[in-house]
């Protein structure tokens, strides 16, 4: 194997950064397809496409803040790259969705426990 050869085909675990995105491509386990993309990544850092497509599989997870790393990864490679600009405003979306329903269902959990206080004093009285 000559120079060229070995630049080009850096591998992991014995296989190639086109070897790893094919496994990912054809992969259905989000977390497996982010194993994977993660050894194209290794080898390939500035694929601004991998970079997008890890942050859709963490989306189908709902690993919100994950996936806006990775798309903000992209843009950093590719600013103009609109999939992944698209991307990040809609796991940005769907994050504040998730904090307020979670600030919501703490917030009802406080006047439950508050009521059942309340109860409880009036039953001691």
């Amino acid at each position: 194997m000559g120079f060229l050869d070995s630049l080009f085909k850096k591998k992991v675990e014995g296989k190639t950064a086109e070897e790893w995105y094919a496994l990912a491509v054809r992969e259905t386990d989000p977390e497996k397809k982010i194993e994977y993309f993660d050894k194209v990544l290794k080898l390939k850092p500035d694929f601004a496409g991998v970079w997008n497509l890890r942050g859709l599989e963490f989306v189908v997870l709902k690993r919100y803040e994950e996936a806006i790393a990775s798309f903000e990864k992209a843009l950093e490679i590719r600013p103009s790259y609109p999939e992944a600009k698209y991307n990040k405003e809609d796991a940005e979306t769907e994050l504040r969705k998730m904090k307020a329903a979670e600030a919501k269902a703490r917030e009802k959990e406080a006047k439950e426990e508050e009521k059942e206080e309340t109860t409880v004093e009036r039953t001691e009285v």
